[in-house]
């Protein structure tokens, strides 16, 4: 599993369409075609082939481990295929990016996501301190 993490003063995505790519899986029903969130750690991650329970818990400490640093209470995880060249079948990235958010929420965090399987436009205003 591969990540990538930004604290940022704002984040936001619009839904384009459903992917091409998602290999006869179908895309998550999407509750909202816009997302705005200010004051945030935003955690984008791309679900590899081998990935299971393991890198889930991996990557929800690591979540955590992060927003306590910047002292962030709200999050914008999300999955997003752009990571690597390994790619999970897009039915057990989806089970992955849906038990990410659901600790994340039990923890008491503010969760925000991107509906899986459908193109999206990004905008994105990362702070600049080190831990950014």
């Amino acid at each position: 599993m591969k990540v990538i993490f930004f604290h940022a003063d704002r984040f936001g995505f619009a839904v384009e369409s459903p992917s091409e790519r998602l290999g006869g899986a179908t895309p998550e029903e999407v509750k909202s075609t816009v997302l705005n969130v200010e004051e945030c750690l935003v955690a984008l991650f791309h679900v590899e082939e081998a990935d299971g329970n393991h890198q889930v818990r991996r990557l929800c400490k690591e979540i955590k481990r992060i927003a306590e640093k910047v002292g962030a209470s709200r999050l914008v995880v999300a999955a997003f295929g752009h990571l690597s060249n390994s790619y999970a079948l897009p039915s057990v990235a989806m089970e992955i990016s849906r038990q990410v958010v659901e600790i994340c929420c039990e923890w008491g965090y503010e969760v925000h996501t991107s509906p899986f399987g459908h193109n999206k436009t990004f905008v994105l205003h990362a702070k600049g301190h080190p831990d950014a």
